[in-house]
């Protein structure tokens, strides 16, 4: 190996960028040697970009384009460039996503138990919650002349997650990886198998949802139709009060039902809420079909609250409304904001990766790219 030159370059790093004269050499058998290439780094450190992802999470590309200056006292990196090293990092996350999945569909997955008693408090749950969230996308811009015309898109953006309790009783967040790589029950299923695969028992799976039919027929491509589901007691309140808004003639009318119906359904009695309502005299006798169907439609799925809450069991899915904000919401659902599908889930995913504590390990593991 000899020398055979060298290239100024500038370096940029959390304390500023620097010019550093990078040696080139040449092999033997003819191709040039580069020391950054050589020893896995780039032309930006990988603190820079993790130091600039991190508060991706939580302002705005601008936010922290500022912050970013301010810190290093130069304008390393405008908005577009920390927009590509999210989609990048999030393509890596991606990535081994795909190769997690690909290692476990051979792996034999434990049964499901079809009849889990949810009412006794000394009995073993694995509790899963999923959710989904909705962003503004931002409209498509229009055609050139003489473009063919695009069809409509979709006026949300919408990100699926999961949580999944583990044998030390914490929660893993999930999320299906880009561009539909793998979807998020298929993550779930590698995850669940690599978690719970040598479990002696069937499993006690208890699903608690908003009742979204989308999310209970993931469930059900998950863990079959015999999962056991429970309409989460807040969604399940907050509808029946703002439809009874709507059928009362009165205040005083609307909290007499609202007393009544709340607590028939309290006690999982939601037959006899529905017998109620039938006659019930309707100021918007749409809002009380409405009501109706939407409890007819999860009569399963409702079951007696108060007695499952004095068990210690939980009845909400507080935990899923929390992620998902702190996923999504708390960084993408500010005012004035619109997203691509790329964007707001590249975002997404890195998050999720920092609420399972694993931040740190995603950049130890991970160089950055040259």
């Amino acid at each position: 190996m000899r020398l055979n030159g060298s290239d100024r370059i500038r370096i940029k790093t959390l304390h500023g960028s620097f010019e550093f004269k990078e040696q080139r050499f040449l092999l033997p058998d003819g191709s040039c040697w580069r020391y950054l290439k050589r020893t896995g780094q780039g032309l930006v450190s990988s603190k820079l970009r993790e130091f600039c992802l991190y508060f991706s999470g939580r302002l705005s590309f601008a936010e922290v384009a500022k912050l970013l200056e301010r810190v290093t006292g130069e304008r390393l990196a405008c908005e577009q460039t920390l927009w590509n090293w999210a989609q990048e990092k999030a393509r890596e996350v991606s990535a081994s996503l795909c190769s997690e999945v690909a290692a476990t569909r051979s792996m034999a997955l434990p049964p499901i138990e079809e009849a889990v008693d949810v009412y006794d408090a000394s009995s073993e749950e694995v509790l899963v919650m999923s959710d989904a969230i909705q962003v503004k996308a931002q409209k498509p811009t229009r055609e050139g002349a003489g473009e063919p015309k695009r069809g409509k898109k979709a006026k949300r953006v919408s990100t699926d997650l999961l949580l999944l309790e583990g044998k030390d009783g914490s929660f893993r967040c999930l999320s299906g990886a880009l561009d539909g790589q793998v979807s998020l029950p298929e993550v779930a299923r590698a995850h669940l198998g690599r978690e719970w695969g040598k479990h002696p028992k069937p499993l006690p799976i208890v699903a608690i949802t908003d009742g979204a039919r989308q999310i209970r027929c993931m469930l059900e491509e998950l863990f079959g139709p015999s999962v056991r589901v429970i309409l989460d007691w807040y969604h399940l309140a907050k509808r029946a009060y703002q439809l009874l808004s709507m059928v009362a003639h009165d205040k005083a009318e609307r909290e007499r039902m609202e007393g009544r119906v709340l607590s028939l359904l309290w006690r999982g009695r939601a037959s006899e809420a529905i017998s109620y309502l039938r006659g019930v005299k309707a100021r918007r006798e749409e809002a009380l079909s409405s009501l109706v169907l939407y409890l007819e439609n999860h009569a399963r799925e409702i079951v007696d609250y108060e007695r499952r809450a004095k068990a210690g069991k939980t009845i909400g899915s507080g935990r899923m409304e929390k992620a998902v904000d702190l996923a999504v919401g708390i960084r993408q659902k500010k005012k004035g904001m619109s997203w691509t599908e790329a964007g707001s889930r590249a975002l997404s995913l890195l998050k999720v990766v920092e609420l399972n504590g694993e931040w740190e390990q995603l950049w130890k593991t991970t160089p950055a790219a040259a």
